[in-house]
C-alpha cells in the first residue's frame, strides 16, 4: 500500500490556508480599542523611550508622561492596554523593546494579577493584532491559553468580538493603517470626557463619583481563611518578566497601584496578595513598592477624583504622577525610599479614619446596618426616613447598635440609613436606602 502522499498534502496546505484565514480575521475582522491602537502604534514608530511603564489601564489612565518626563529628566511613556494580565506584560512589554531600549522599565499591577492565570479576552484582541512578531504572538497564545485552556476560543477570537457595523469594520481598518487621521474623524463620535495625546496616556475630565457607585456595589467580602499567596504559574510569569527586563539591560521596578480605600476594606484579599506579591518579588531580587501604602503626606488619598471603582481622573492621575516622580527620583539617587510608606497593612489601616459606606440588610421587619471601615473605627448609624419629597424625618439618632426596626412604612417612603466613624464625627457621613 502507498503511503498516501497527496492527501496528506492536501491536508497541510488546508490547515495553513485555514490557520492563514483564522488569523487575517483576527486582525483584521475584530472591534478595535480606539486608544489601544493608538498607542500600540506610536510605541512601533519611537525609540527615545527612556522610562517605560507597563500594565493595564491603570497605567493607561494614571501616569501622564508629560508630569513624569518632566519631573525625573527621562523621557516617560505609558504603554497599556486594557484589562492586561502577566501573559499580556510580556508580550507588550517584548512589542516595546522590539525599537526602544528604556533604562527603567516600570511594571505597574494590581491584586487581582496575582490572583488568576486568565486573561481577559478582550485584551487579548486590543493587543493580539498589533504585535509585530509572529513569535510573540504565538508566546502571548501559548500563555493566554495555559491559564485557562481556551485554546479554540482564542483561536477564533474573531467569532467573539467580530464587528457589529460596518463603522466597527472601518475602525479597524483605519486604526490599523491610518491611526491618526481615523482618530480625528471618529473623535466626534467618542466621549468628550476622554482623550489621547500622545505618549500612552488618557485624559479623563470626568468627575469623581467613586461614591455614587461603592454605595451598593462594594460589600464587605465575608472571611474565608483562604491564604491569598501568588499562584505559582504567576510566579513563573514574573521571573520570566525579570529575565526578558535583564535581557534588555533595563531595571525592572515593580509597582503596586493605589485603588480607592474601599477596595482595601471591603475586598479580603486586596492588602494579603499585595503582601505576599511584594514579598515574593523581593525575595527574588525585584525591586517592589506598594503605593496604596505611600503616607498622605507625599500621595494623599484620592478617592474624590475617582471616576469609577479603580481609576481617577485627570486631577488625581496628575496627583498620583507627582508623588511617583517624587519616589522615583528619591530611588533612583540611592536614598532609603522606606520613610515614603507605611510599613505594614496595619500601619496603613490606622491612618483610615473615614467610613467609606454602609448598606443594610432586612429580616423580618428588623434592620441591620453595616458599613466598610478600617478595624480601629467604631462606626455610629442614623436612621432617618425620607419621604418622596426629599423631605427627612429621624428615627433613631446616631448610634453604635446597627440593629433598628422602623416599623411600617407609608407608600413613597423610603429607609436612609447614615454612617459616620464614632471618633472622627467631623468627617461627613456616607448613606444608603
Amino acid at each position: 500500500m502507498k503511503f498516501p502522499f497527496r492527501a496528506l498534502a492536501r491536508l497541510v496546505v488546508f490547515v495553513l490556508v485555514f490557520a492563514a484565514i483564522a488569523l487575517f480575521a483576527n486582525t483584521h475582522f475584530i472591534k478595535t480599542d480606539t486608544y489601544a491602537a493608538l498607542s500600540l502604534h506610536e510605541i512601533k514608530a519611537r525609540s527615545d523611550i527612556e522610562l517605560a511603564f507597563v500594565g493595564s489601564s491603570l497605567v493607561r489612565d494614571h501616569f501622564n508622561p508629560d508630569i513624569i518626563s518632566e519631573k525625573t529628566g527621562l523621557q516617560a511613556y505609558s504603554a497599556a492596554i486594557p484589562g492586561l494580565s502577566f501573559p499580556g506584560f510580556l508580550a507588550l512589554t517584548k512589542e516595546l523593546y522590539r525599537t526602544n531600549n528604556p533604562k527603567y522599565t516600570v511594571l505597574v499591577i494590581e491584586p487581582e494579577d496575582l490572583s488568576t492565570v486568565k486573561e481577559d479576552p478582550e485584551a487579548e484582541y486590543k493587543l493580539m493584532p498589533y504585535l509585530s512578531d509572529l513569535d510573540n504572538k504565538i508566546t502571548y497564545y501559548l500563555d493566554l491559553c495555559r491559564g485557562d485552556g481556551r485554546y479554540l476560543d482564542r483561536f477564533f477570537i474573531f467569532r467573539q468580538f467580530g464587528p457589529d457595523s460596518f463603522f466597527d469594520l472601518y475602525k479597524t481598518f483605519g486604526l490599523r493603517y491610518a491611526p491618526e487621521s481615523c482618530y480625528k474623524r471618529i473623535l466626534p463620535t467618542l466621549s468628550s470626557e476622554l482623550s489621547y495625546t500622545g505618549g500612552g496616556f488618557l485624559r479623563c475630565t470626568s468627575p469623581g463619583k467613586v461614591d455614587e457607585l461603592s454605595r451598593e456595589s462594594m460589600i464587605r467580602e465575608p472571611e474565608t481563611g483562604y491564604e491569598y499567596d501568588v499562584m505559582d504559574y504567576t510566579r513563573d510569569l514574573i521571573l520570566r518578566y525579570k529575565a526578558l527586563c535583564e535581557e534588555k539591560g533595563s531595571e525592572l521596578i515593580v509597582v503596586f497601584f493605589p485603588n480607592p480605600v474601599v477596595h482595601a476594606l471591603a475586598e479580603r484579599n486586596y492588602l494579603p496578595y499585595m503582601d505576599n506579591g511584594m514579598k515574593f518579588c523581593r525575595e527574588n531580587g525585584i525591586p517592589c513598592f506598594n503605593f496604596q501604602y505611600m503616607k498622605q503626606e507625599y500621595l494623599p488619598i484620592l478617592d474624590e477624583y475617582s471616576y469609577d471603582l479603580y481609576h481617577f481622573n485627570l486631577t488625581g492621575a496628575n496627583l498620583f504622577s507627582e508623588a511617583f516622580s517624587t519616589f522615583f527620583n528619591r530611588y533612583t539617587a540611592e536614598e532609603d525610599v522606606s520613610d515614603m510608606f507605611y510599613a505594614n497593612k496595619w500601619e496603613y489601616l490606622d491612618t483610615i479614619h473615614q467610613v467609606t459606606n454602609v448598606w443594610m440588610t432586612f429580616e423580618g421587619g428588623t434592620v441591620t446596618a453595616d458599613c466598610n471601615r478600617a478595624p480601629h473605627i467604631t462606626p455610629l448609624y442614623q436612621f432617618v426616613l425620607r419621604r418622596p419629597d426629599g423631605s427627612q424625618t429621624i428615627l433613631r439618632e446616631y448610634s453604635p447598635d446597627p440593629v433598628f426596626t422602623p416599623g411600617p412604612l407609608a407608600e413613597g417612603d423610603v429607609l436612609r440609613v447614615y454612617a459616620k466613624p464614632q471618633d472622627h464625627q467631623e468627617i461627613p457621613p456616607v448613606w444608603y436606602e
